[in-house]
């Protein structure tokens, strides 16, 4: 049986793409920055992408046409205003976003619903948002789970952690996926943590400026055979950020796992945070990947071998999007979308779960 689902908040799709993965229609999506609308439609053609503002009754109005066609509503709305004192918190404009989400779940009416967040997402605001949020979705016939996942352990070669509340119809709670990967591979099984070598490997290094279009080597292992899987021979978007002989400089002085600590000080810039100008290391797991993934002035994200920030297929790889996967508008805007995507093999873990869970629940939400 095929479920069919909506992604709202979409970006490029990384969260769409693993639902994809674990078998989901994804009938529905939407975004509002063109640009990343467009990556969304270049990699989902059969999706009906909806480019606008959610809150615009056009956009409404076509989501609201899916009613009793989705088994699933995705998303993560952001809830800025739950920082605000008070009761009245749907008063707050700039929480107009995270009621809309809701109200296309009231009105569409799916099966089940996955919102993700950031890792504090249930103390955020002393906990407003989170509590309004399992409020609203049990009111409407929900049961509702969360937990805090990290792409780590699920085959991702970084560590992202992320918050996943799950509204299921009836009374049975949902069981989260359990790791597929483990730190140490002991007597329970399972397989090991990736790390940068893993991911990396088979792209050639290249240093500041440079392109390359050919891979390096045959895939090492099944993480790159299954990101290199349907790309071709040409390797796309391996270009080293192009960084002036000053920064150059500064960044030769940085060892493996080194930090702006290991810089000279009279080459260092007048403010700078602890984990800034840092080298990755090539035989451990990436930190959390960034939209800044090719700037050594942001947080760890310095290539082990070379001097310069990551390339943006270096940064897709680090989040699991794969090499055939086409991302629209300029640099900074491809790594903005990687950098703020929901990494695709944990989309794909979470996409199994709740598609297991369906497989054993009545069919409609209560009225």
């Amino acid at each position: 049986m095929t479920f069919k689902a909506m992604d709202l908040f979409a970006g490029a799709g990384g969260l769409g793409l693993g639902l994809q993965w674990a078998g989901w229609d994804v009938i529905a999506a939407n975004e509002f920055e063109p640009v990343f609308a467009e990556s969304y439609r270049i990699n989902h053609p059969h999706t009906d992408v909806i480019c606008g503002d959610v809150l615009s009754p056009e956009v409404q109005e076509r989501l609201f046409s899916y009613a009793g066609k989705v088994d699933l509503i995705a998303g993560g709305p952001p809830c800025q205003g739950f920082s605000t004192v008070g009761k009245k918190d749907e008063d707050d404009p700039r929480n107009r976003l995270f009621y809309t989400f809701l109200d296309v779940v009231r009105i569409v009416k799916p099966r089940v619903v996955l919102f993700e967040n950031v890792s504090g997402f249930k103390r955020m605001y002393e906990g407003r948002a989170y509590e309004r949020l399992v409020g609203l979705l049990e009111a409407e016939g929900y049961t509702t789970s969360h937990s805090i996942l990290d792409a780590l352990d699920f085959g991702v070669p970084q560590s992202r952690l992320r918050t996943f509340v799950v509204g299921l119809a009836g009374s049975q709670p949902f069981s989260f996926p359990e790791p597929s990967h483990l730190k140490g591979v002991g007597l329970f099984g399972g397989e090991q943590q990736l790390t940068l070598q893993d991911a990396l490997s088979d792209l050639p290094i290249i240093h500041s400026g440079e392109i390359a279009v050919r891979y390096a080597a045959a895939p090492a292992n099944s993480f790159q055979q299954r990101m290199r899987a349907g790309a071709g021979e040409i390797l796309t978007e391996h270009e080293g950020p192009h960084h002036g002989d000053k920064l150059l400089h500064m960044i030769s002085h940085v060892p493996k796992g080194g930090s702006i600590q290991d810089i000279p000080e009279e080459l260092r810039p007048r403010s700078y945070f602890a984990n800034t100008y840092a080298r990755l290391w090539w035989d451990r797991p990436a930190p959390t990947i960034t939209r800044n993934l090719g700037t050594p002035s942001s947080s760890r994200c310095i290539h082990p071998f070379a001097d310069r920030g990551l390339s943006t297929r270096e940064g897709a790889r680090l989040q699991s999007f794969p090499d055939s996967y086409r991302f629209s508008g300029t640099r900074s805007e491809k790594n903005l979308q990687i950098g703020n995507a929901v990494p695709p093999l944990l989309g794909e873990a979470m996409g199994q779960a709740v598609a297991q869970s369906l497989c054993s629940r009545p069919s409609a939400v209560n009225a």
